[in-house]
């Protein structure tokens, strides 16, 4: 589960690996710090990320074989090049441990923020509920770093603390497995992989997310909400792997499609018609079928050790069940997702060379479902990640701005700055 289990917020967690992306993945960080200040706050955070390991990680990403290039223009697509790290686990390992040694705080393990309130003199008072009971902590400064699991909690509190909130601009979409080998190609040249659609008469826009396909990989990973939008709901996660070996199969890889949501309403509408669609086709658990059936609307016949076992390469998960996946989307969605895997599973086998067509894979490739993005909404945050007239700020994946590893650390590195810098400012003797 992609929860705090070990690790840093589910997203460095040992017996993973990990993709650390540099500007411009996460641009919209460039529109909030500005350019300069995204740049430093870029370096610094990826040098702190890196700094444990005997040496820095190789960059790829940036300047693409011509082959890449023309094999997904001539499919319509262009493809983003950032700079892009691919941590392997026992590097990972050495990672959450230095950050670890580093810590000079005080952790409340099996522990929750309830509230926060302004405090006469200043700073915050926070109720933390703890495996003793409830308690009240004074704080100078509040950072809510809440990632996932506190989407809806986060939210609550930001709202009762009279925080403007902008609504989530959901996106809903599903995770193709493969055999590792079909993907391994343009995985080696970008790791992150991320494609713009050429055009101006773009109908179906969709987009790559969460690329988890180099020479040796990656797994799938179970998202758990807990009870963030009421019953509880499991999505997908993608982690890129670069020490695990094949046993009797070849290992599999995957890749996320997303579309924008169409024809369910306004933003709170559009997240209940797709959550209550999912808990109603499969209980709010990940279930699959085959890509075939999927393109297709027609539901899946085979249970999933069935399923499984007729598969040439080794499923990264075995805790699916099989389903009718195409009725989580409306028509729309679902013919965005079909016209996109065309174009993007198009360019990748033309630009690796691959002697196949993607309805020659129609029953090779499980479509696993849901992949969600946006979902959080988005409050007013300064260029310290400060909200509005109080010393809070909101740093990583609940600030709704952008997702990543080293976009989480950048926030996290603005908000230490501004706090650094009111410390030091602060009269001498004051209670902080």
């Amino acid at each position: 589960m992609c929860n705090v289990i070990s690790g840093f917020g589910g997203s460095l967690h040992y017996g993973d690996g990990a993709k650390l992306s540099l500007l411009p993945s996460g641009r919209r960080l460039i529109t909030h710090f500005g350019e300069e200040t995204a740049q430093s706050l870029c370096v610094e955070a990826y040098a702190w990320l890196t700094s444990g390991l005997p040496q820095p990680p190789a960059l790829a990403g940036e300047g693409l074989s011509e082959r890449a290039v023309s094999s997904f223009s001539d499919f319509g697509l262009s493809i983003r090049e950032y700079p892009v790290a691919v941590v392997g686990e026992r590097d990972l390992e050495r990672i959450i441990e230095t950050c670890h040694d580093g810590l000079r705080a005080e952790c409340l393990h099996l522990s929750e923020v309830t509230d926060a309130q302004p405090h006469r003199d200043g700073g915050m008072t926070v109720t933390v509920r703890t495996h003793h009971g409830v308690e009240e902590v004074h704080a100078g400064h509040v950072v809510l770093a809440t990632g996932r699991r506190g989407v809806t909690a986060t939210a609550a509190l930001l709202r009762r603390l009279g925080v403007p909130m902008t609504p989530p601009d959901l996106s809903v979409g599903v995770r193709f497995e493969m055999d590792a080998r079909l993907l391994a190609e343009i995985g080696t040249e970008h790791p992150d992989l991320k494609i713009s659609q050429q055009g101006t008469a773009v109908t179906h826009k969709v987009k790559t997310f969460c690329f988890c396909g180099g020479p040796n990989g990656g797994r799938l990973k179970f998202t758990h909400y807990h009870e963030a939008f009421g019953p509880a709901v499991i999505t997908l996660d993608g982690h890129e792997t670069t020490d695990r070996l094949p046993s009797g199969r070849p290992l599999a890889a995957n890749f996320g499609l997303l579309s924008q949501v169409q024809g369910r309403g306004d933003a709170v509408q559009a997240q209940q018609s797709f959550l209550g669609t999912y808990r109603r086709l499969a209980d709010g658990r990940p279930f699959t079928q085959t890509l075939g059936n999927f393109l297709n609307r027609s539901p899946e016949t085979r249970s999933w050790p069935e399923l499984e076992a007729s598969l040439p390469y080794q499923p990264s998960v075995l805790d699916l069940t099989t389903g009718p996946v195409y009725e989580l989307f409306t028509l729309e969605e679902h013919t965005s997702l079909a016209a996109g895997l065309d174009r993007v599973m198009g360019s990748i086998l033309k630009h690796a060379g691959h002697a196949v067509s993607l309805r020659d894979l129609a029953d090779q490739v499980l479509v696993v479902a849901p992949e969600l993005e946006f979902v959080w909404e988005q409050p007013a945050l300064d260029a310290g990640c400060k909200v509005p007239d109080l010393p809070v700020y909101v740093v990583g994946d609940a600030a709704g701005i952008a997702q990543g590893i080293v976009q989480g650390a950048m926030m996290g590195t603005a908000a230490a700055r501004t706090i650094a810098a009111e410390e030091l400012a602060a009269p001498a003797g004051a209670d902080r």
